[in-house]
């Protein structure tokens, strides 16, 4: 028997406005065109060749076709791998609803706002042809070129996928019974869709374009005839997706993680359900997404982890079980124009858990650019909606749920809160500590009367490809840039000492207990970190973000995260260097640069204030540990002063 990897959909079936051009333009000029344009041509030619090896592999091998159906499914060959190995695209699908509280962000919701994915674009790639005349979909779509397939459950899958995410809102007008409720999770917003046969190239022209969010509800079918060295590897797939995401950093692709985790079909059976994270569901950069059923507990379908360099995957789960015809994000079909997901038994899996992640990312972009005038990066919505899940399974991350229950509302309340006096903080990065794993970027700020928690995430470089000749689980890291953190907490009171230390959370070390004193700062794995502190009521916290000796000295972007401030516009500096017993933080509210000191003599002195390009814009002394600074403009600054032991110097 010829081995055959399998790419499948990731479902157990079931039965226009855009973002504006001069919004995308504007994402558009932060990219270097010219390195875009080379992997354009790049993929291109993998593409083109991967035709040829594809053609001489039918010649050679009369036997086997390019597409068929077999027990239903729908198989397309989509590449010969390295070895001579074909890796087929295959339907296999299941069904899904939603408990995101996506509907929080909606008109008479909890939060108060109307967020429904106006004006929001969305890139569905999947098998067939999206069903665009349906009731659902009827001005939402816009089909492009090269969809080639044309099997009804490809169409019925791209055509699901789709409705989950902008499914137009039939709550009125004159429509089945069965459309009752039904709508997609962001509404208002359009897609692009795509087939699956040359997917990286077409992403390359779309997230270029200034688009923000794909879906991908396919993958490696998992099979028992697959290479064993496949799961949990860092493959050609999944460095070509990094590769991209490197060169286009506010694009974030949704992918969803596979069903095969008690298939009996599957390969890798040996390992119960771990290790079976394959082709793009690896890659550093995207969200993989599993599934859970209507209890929030894990599915008997949806794969688990780690990657064989012990990486967080799945990253998130949702709902991807018992999806209901008359729910809100109720998915449509193309077998009629008025027909939905509910009609067709059995329809689960983490095809429908993917889309409505997707769909979630684009609502939360949507309302950060509504209150900040502008997007964040994938970094920075990576972070926020792995900082803001549900844990569920082990306490911390696991190689089942990943870091938890997608939350909508609890992602969108932290949006609200990064506004003035909110008690969160979002900052994007572009310069970066010295690598050599012991100089920092520390952010200050005092605690209010909740867990303090802390996430640090980039869009890394591709790593290393891992091959067959690499074995079975090669544990080698795949990271290029190594950050990490360390989140210590000061005792309350006039005698602020340094009481707790928090180390970022992993595979690993799931549940980060306090420790005194110092310890490994870094996972040496993962480019999503997070770092959570109890019991630091009203306390002084200094969060070090540190570069690893083995990084580049490039600069790398990087987003931080921070939530449970009492006030975050009274809470972070930015301290290129620091007594370990003194915070310095900038009080926008009373407009004032404010010390806290063990020392109780500890006064500012003689002091400067620099602007970026070196002017000096305020200058003085003082004898007290407030210096009032409210004439200066928003902007970056340095602050020199000398107390009674040393000089220091502080970038505010």
């Amino acid at each position: 028997m010829k081995i055959k990897a399998a790419l499948l959909f990731q479902c157990i079936s079931l039965g226009a406005g855009a973002q504006t051009l001069e919004e995308r333009s504007q994402i558009q000029q932060t990219y270097n065109r010219d390195k875009l344009l080379q992997l354009k041509q790049k993929n291109e030619k993998i593409y083109s060749d991967q035709q040829l090896k594809i053609e001489a592999y039918l010649q050679n091998n009369p036997e086997e076709e390019k597409q068929f159906e077999k027990n239903g499914k729908f198989y397309f060959l989509h590449h010969i791998d390295a070895d001579g190995i074909p890796f087929y695209l295959t339907t296999k699908d299941v069904q899904q609803i939603q408990n995101t509280k996506a509907n929080q962000l909606y008109q008479g919701g909890n939060l108060g706002i109307n967020i429904t994915g106006t004006n929001m674009v969305a890139g569905v790639w999947d098998g067939g042809q999206v069903s665009a005349d349906h009731e659902l979909l009827t001005g939402k779509v816009q089909m492009q070129s090269g969809q080639t397939l044309s099997d009804p459950q490809g169409d019925f899958h791209m055509s699901a996928v789709t409705g989950i995410m902008v499914g137009r809102d039939l709550s009125s007008g004159n429509y089945s019974t069965l459309a009752a409720g039904a709508k997609g999770i962001a509404y208002n917003a359009t897609t692009k869709n795509y087939d699956w046969t040359n997917d990286v190239s077409e992403m390359t022209d779309f997230a270029g374009q200034g688009y923000l969010i794909s879906n991908h509800s396919y993958g490696y079918g998992n099979l028992n005839d697959m290479p064993v060295w496949i799961f949990g590897a860092y493959d050609s797939m999944s460095r070509s997706w990094d590769e991209l995401t490197k060169q286009t950093p506010y694009y974030l692709p949704f992918v969803a993680v596979g069903n095969e985790q008690t298939d009996s079909e599957s390969g890798n059976l040996a390992d119960g359900g771990f290790d079976m994270i394959t082709g793009a569901c690896s890659a550093k950069n995207v969200m993989t997404i599993g599934s859970i059923d209507p209890s929030n507990s894990m599915t008997s379908y949806s794969n688990w982890g780690p990657t064989d360099d012990g990486r967080v995957k799945p990253d998130i789960v949702t709902l991807g079980s018992d999806v209901n015809t008359v729910s809100v994000d109720t998915s449509s079909t193309p077998v009629s124009n008025n027909d939905y997901t509910g009609n067709i038994s059995d329809s689960s899996g983490t095809s429908y858990a993917s889309p409505a992640a997707a769909a979630v990312g684009l609502l939360l972009q949507q309302y950060y650019h509504s209150l900040f005038g502008s997007y964040m990066k994938a970094s920075s919505l990576k972070a926020l909606m792995l900082h803001t899940a549900d844990d569920a399974g082990n306490p911390g991350p696991d190689a089942k749920f990943g870091w938890g229950i997608l939350n909508a509302e609890k992602a969108a309340q932290t949006i609200q809160q990064m506004q003035p006096g909110g008690t969160a903080k979002l900052v994007e990065y572009t310069v970066n500590p010295v690598n050599n794993s012991s100089d920092a970027l520390s952010i200050t700020g005092i605690s209010s009367q909740q867990p303090v928690r802390a996430s640090i995430c980039w869009t890394d470089d591709e790593g290393a490809e891992q091959t067959s000749n690499d074995g079975v689980d090669n544990n080698t890291s795949r990271l290029v840039y190594r950050f990490g953190g360390s989140l210590k907490i000061q005792a309350a009171g006039s005698a602020m000492v340094e009481k707790f230390t928090f180390k970022p959370l992993s595979i690993s070390n799931p549940q980060a207990v306090a420790a005194e004193g110092t310890g490994i700062w870094d996972n040496p794995v993962d480019n999503y970190q997070q770092i959570n502190a109890s019991g630091v009521d009203n306390a002084g916290i200094n969060l070090s973000v540190y570069k690893h000796a083995s990084s580049p000295i490039a600069a790398k972007p990087f987003s931080v995260l921070i939530t449970g401030l009492k006030s975050n516009t009274a809470a972070l500096g930015t301290a290129e260097e620091r007594s370990k017993k003194k915070i310095i933080f900038h009080d926008a509210v009373n407009g004032s640069l404010k010390m806290i000191s063990n020392h109780a003599d500890d006064v500012f002195g003689i002091y400067r204030i620099y602007e970026m390009s070196g002017r000096i814009v305020q200058s003085g002394k003082e004898a007290s540990k407030e210096i009032r600074v409210k004439n200066l403009q928003k902007g970056i600054y340095i602050l020199h002063y000398a107390d009674s032991r040393q000089t220091f110097k502080f970038k505010l």
